[in-house]
This record gives C-alpha cells, sequence and structure tokens, in this order.
C-alpha cells in the first residue's frame, strides 16, 4: 500500500519535470556547428555560423550566413532574423578565428559569453583560419561529408598524428589564466582544400606572433603531450660530406615509437636554466642515404641524434625570440624554483626569453625495416 502511494507522488512529479522547459521542435531549430569570428578591412567584427538543414528536401546540406555585429551575444539577434529556426549554440563544435583577429591584443574577452553561458560546450574546437573565415566556412568537401564532420576529422587525425594542437575552449581558457604557459592552436588554410598547416603561437595578451609548420609542431608536441602509439616523422635531412649523386637525397623517413622527456629546472646567476633529455626509440621506414651510413647504424644514429639536436635548439631560438612558452616550462620553473619564479611570473615571456635551454637527444634504433642492405 506504502509502495503504491509513493508511486503515486512520484509519476506526477515525473511527467511535470519532462515537461518543464521551452521545448523546441527540431525542425524550427537552427542548431549551429561552426561559428566564426573575423574582422572586415575596417576591423569590424564579422561572424558566421553554419547549421544543418534537416529538411529532406533541400538542395544543400548545410547553411551558412554572416552578419556585422559588436559581440556574439548581439550577433545571435541578426542571424535569428535571417534564419528560420530559433537559433542555438549549444552544440557549436568548431569556432573559427580569423588571423586578423588573433593579430590584435586582447580579443580574448569578445568570447565571454560563451564561458559564462552554460549552454555553450566547453569542448568546441578552436581553429585560426590562415584567410578569410568565410572561405573555409562555405567550403564543401569533395566527399559530401558535411563540413563540421570533415574538419573534426582533419584536426583530431593530425592532433593523434602530433602535428598539430587540438585545442578546445576549456584548455584555451587555461592557457590564457596560467602565467607559466602561453597558448597554442591549430591552424588551417583553404587553398584548392581545407588543411592543417601547423600551430599557431600567441602571446599572453593573446597577440599571434609566430605559427610553427608541421613538422616544428611535431618536435614542439613531443615535449609538451605525451605520446601512446606510433608517429611517422619523415624527410629528416642528414647533412653528410660524402655526396652520393642525385638519388641520394640525405633523407631519412622514421617511426617514432616512444618518447620520453625529462625537464631539470635550475636557477643560476639572474636566469632560469631548463635541461632537456628527449629519449626516443626508432624505426627507420626510409634511407635514402650513401652505403656507408646505411650499414653503420651506430654512426647513423648518431647522425639522427645530432640533426634532431639541431632542430629543437633552433625551435627554442625562435620561441624564445617571441617572448612565448607554448610548452609551459613556466609551470616546471615555479614548481622547482618558486621563489625565483614569484618575482616574474607576471612577466613570464620576458624572463623565458633569457633563459639558458640545453637539449640533448637519445636516439636508439630498435629496427632497420623489413629488408636490411
Amino acid at each position: 500500500m506504502k509502495h503504491g502511494f509513493r508511486l503515486f507522488l512520484i509519476v506526477p512529479l515525473l511527467v511535470l519535470l519532462t515537461s518543464c522547459g521551452y521545448q523546441v521542435p527540431l525542425e524550427d531549430s537552427t542548431i549551429v556547428f561552426i561559428l566564426g569570428i573575423d574582422l572586415d578591412e575596417d576591423n569590424n567584427l564579422i561572424f558566421y555560423e553554419s547549421h544543418p538543414v534537416f529538411n529532406k528536401d533541400a538542395k544543400s546540406k548545410t547553411e551558412t550566413f554572416q552578419v556585422k555585429a559588436e559581440t556574439i551575444r548581439d550577433s545571435r539577434k541578426y542571424f535569428d532574423a535571417e534564419t528560420a529556426g530559433e537559433v542555438s549554440g549549444a552544440k557549436i563544435q568548431i569556432l573559427l578565428l580569423g588571423k586578423r583577429v588573433v593579430e590584435h591584443e586582447d580579443w580574448f574577452p569578445i568570447l565571454d559569453t560563451m564561458y559564462r553561458n552554460s549552454n555553450f560546450s566547453i569542448n568546441t574546437r578552436v581553429v585560426v583560419v590562415d584567410g578569410d573565415v568565410k572561405e573555409v566556412i562555405n567550403y564543401e568537401p569533395e566527399s559530401h561529408a558535411q563540413l563540421v564532420q570533415y574538419m573534426k576529422n582533419v584536426i583530431d587525425k593530425n592532433y593523434k598524428r602530433t602535428r598539430t594542437e587540438k585545442g578546445t575552449l576549456q584548455q584555451l581558457h587555461s592557457s590564457f589564466y596560467e602565467k607559466g604557459k602561453t597558448p597554442a592552436i591549430s591552424l588551417v588554410k583553404k587553398e584548392e582544400k581545407l588543411k592543417v598547416t601547423g600551430t599557431v603561437l600567441l602571446n599572453d595578451r593573446g597577440k599571434y606572433v609566430d605559427s610553427l609548420d608541421l613538422p616544428e609542431s611535431t618536435l614542439l608536441l613531443f615535449i609538451k603531450h605525451p605520446k601512446k602509439h606510433p608517429i611517422s616523422f619523415t624527410s629528416i635531412t642528414i647533412p653528410v660530406e660524402e655526396k652520393g649523386g642525385i638519388f641520394h637525397k640525405n633523407d631519412l623517413s622514421l617511426v617514432i615509437n616512444d618518447v620520453k622527456t625529462k625537464i631539470k629546472t635550475t636557477y643560476d646567476v639572474d636566469r632560469f636554466k631548463f635541461d632537456l633529455n628527449i629519449n626516443m626509440s626508432v624505426t627507420i621506414l626510409e634511407n635514402l642515404l650513401t652505403a656507408e651510413m646505411k650499414t653503420d647504424e651506430k654512426k647513423l644514429q648518431k647522425k639522427i641524434e645530432e640533426r634532431l639536436k639541431s632542430q629543437y635548439e633552433n625551435l627554442f631560438k625562435e620561441i624564445q625570440s617571441h617572448h612565448v612558452d607554448p610548452i609551459g616550462l613556466g609551470v616546471y620553473a615555479r614548481a622547482y624554483q618558486y621563489d625565483h619564479y614569484k618575482k616574474v611570473e607576471d612577466n613570464w615571456g620576458e624572463a623565458f626569453s633569457k633563459a639558458d635551454i640545453d637539449v640533448s637527444v637519445e636516439v636508439k634504433i630498435t629496427g632497420m625495416g623489413a629488408i636490411n642492405k
């Protein structure tokens, strides 16, 4: 009897809960999957949105709109005025930022509503566009897949292969408010096709300072993120004295099977010092070196170590010249040299630019391929 009485009370409550709220039919909704932000030639903010079309009779699977507005929230009323359904940003998968936007300082506050409004997803991928956002958001993949799915696949694939970041709104927020680290965002460009071209580096004010190409991005991400699967690392040119002719290009293609990085942080003579030991095991997939270099494994291993060390030294020289720290070595400085770090935490980029960074690379060749000649 008591059980039946409880059930009598609970069922009406459940009915009320499930019926609460403003329910909009799917066919009357405009569910935004991609939001784009760019600047025109007069530095006016231009907003773009792309959403799927659920009408089976529609000629196109997606619709795109652009409006001029002051803020993201302000743009919604203009989108509502143009679209057939009620605009919802709860399912935004990708945020496109025009390069012209990030070339200015202090653009980050325009994203305020995306963090303040719980309807927005903090897992939205953030991507910088090298060129006009309009060209990217209107791109139609040859595979006829929806653009949002195509872009997600392209970005995720390149992140998995350690070629670029897969930054989300949440990670971007953390980078801006972490004093010992500066933001890094994936970079795409529309040419004949849409492709990932590398990683954008921003300073602590969010201003674009430089971009890394795919090989440089790979070197950076080897240190920044733990690697859980083999990575193809192609076209390492090994400088040698002996010329092997037109068919010996002095290039190697490797699979990086495992990477472990140890970082030691010290402070001496008014500057920080970071000792990075990068240990990796590799398999040779392609060897276009001379006959001697193909057979002398120890010599080849030494050449690979020297070449990677040189590439890392050039990478850190470039990063330091822009006073940015996309790896987050400032976090190590705070952890192990707290008293010295506290004195410079509000200007970490400047302190990092003066730091001594010593990189050592240890390579172990675990395989020379199926055939060893």
